[in-house]
């Protein structure tokens, strides 16, 4: 990939100063200098529901333990995520335009990257991509996991939302709103060529969530147009829209099972409050509605997928995905902003709006579990 050093910028903004490349790097071109804006936060009737197929054994309730905190020291998180490895996880601090690396073993800062403003989304391969908000056009950054040095950046046309990208590393998804359409921008890693494909003209629709399924063939999207909002499904290969699946108002987030064929979507029925919606893909239909009592944000499937861990303000609830009943509830005592969970199900991080991060073991006897010493500090 090219490589790149970080030097400061105007207006909270960063520029990158290009070295000689070797072929075939990565796509490289000067970060933006960007000017702070808000980037919306989507969530939100239920126009069907299906009976849905049990299965026979209910699912065992997964211990959890919280072990330890990593203390704030940039403010509010937006997104978690962790690399493809599981050694990284990537916090971003929108309020301060920094985004911090930390090790999953160790639970020290090994990297910092300062400047890109308002970082929001994030996703993690091998390298991070961290959406950055703007007033007028967006912009998509990559950051080096190991250095924390910014190596390039993508221009999004208007809003950027939510991002995904394929499990081989190599394509980038954004979400793309304006005034007249709402497309998913496709980025081939390696070149930084971008395509894109339309998923709705409706006026005022947006996108807002993405995830892609875990064989890489299959891109699930929130899309809100007047007040309704659907599930997008997208062919990858062909890059086309395949089904739009209505379901609640709002939706605030989607996770999608390792299997592919469930889709679990989070948000606020109109009639029954807080949900967790869930869309059967092969059917293109929503089969079950779980109500949850508060008003259920960020979601994630752990390890296998047979369990699910949703944010409800000051709580983690668990959701047995073979019964679709809410098994489990964590106080983690105060509000929560995100989660992000490790590749092997034990480990989930828990992030407050106050930036500090809580690191929980799941499946293990926690009167085993080893309780760590407080964390290192955020630097």
């Amino acid at each position: 990939m090219a490589n790149a050093i970080q030097v400061n910028g105007e207006a909270g903004g960063v520029a990158v100063a290009e070295r000689p490349t070797a072929p075939n790097s990565l796509w490289l071109s000067a970060l933006p200098t960007l000017r702070h804006a808000p980037v919306g936060e989507l969530l939100p009737k239920l126009l069907g529901q299906r009976d849905v197929q049990r299965f026979a054994e209910p699912t065992p309730v997964p211990s959890v333990a919280i072990v330890g905190t990593i203390p704030a020291a940039h403010g509010p998180i937006s997104d978690l995520a962790i690399s493809s490895d599981g050694r990284s996880l990537v916090a971003a601090h929108y309020s301060a335009n920094v985004v911090s690396v930390i090790d999953t073993t160790t639970f020290a800062v090994t990297a910092t990257t300062t400047g890109v403003s308002e970082p929001y989304a994030v996703v993690v391969a091998d390298r991070a991509y961290v959406s950055a908000a703007s007033t007028s056009d967006d912009a998509v950054v990559a950051v080096d996991i190991r250095t924390g040095a910014p190596l390039a950046a993508k221009l999004i046309d208007n809003s950027a939302g939510g991002m995904a990208i394929n499990p081989t590393g190599d394509v980038l998804y954004v979400a793309r709103s304006d005034d007249e359409t709402a497309k998913i921008v496709v980025i081939d890693i390696e070149s930084g060529d971008a395509g894109t494909v339309d998923v709705s003209d409706a006026p005022g629709s947006v996108v807002g969530a993405v995830r892609v399924s875990a064989d890489g063939s299959r891109l699930f999207a929130v899309v809100t147009a007047g007040g309704v909002s659907a599930l997008a499904i997208i062919d990858t290969k062909r890059r086309a829209l395949m089904h739009t699946i209505p379901m609640i108002e709002s939706v605030a987030d989607i996770a999608v099972h390792p299997g592919g064929h469930l889709v679990y979507a989070s948000g606020w029925d109109a009639e029954r409050g807080g949900v967790i919606v869930v869309i059967d893909t092969v059917g293109a239909r929503v089969i079950d509605t779980v109500e949850v009592s508060g008003l259920p944000t960020q979601l994630v499937v752990a390890g296998p997928g047979e369990v699910l861990y949703c944010i409800d303000r000051e709580d983690v609830v668990v959701l047995s995905t073979m019964t679709n009943q809410l098994i489990d509830c964590i106080d983690m005592g105060r509000e929560l902003s995100c989660l992000a969970v490790s590749g092997d199900g034990k480990k989930l991080f828990a992030a407050g709006y106050e930036g500090d991060i809580s690191v929980l073991r799941i499946g293990l006897d926690s009167t085993s579990v080893d309780v760590f010493p407080d964390m290192l500090q955020l630097n």
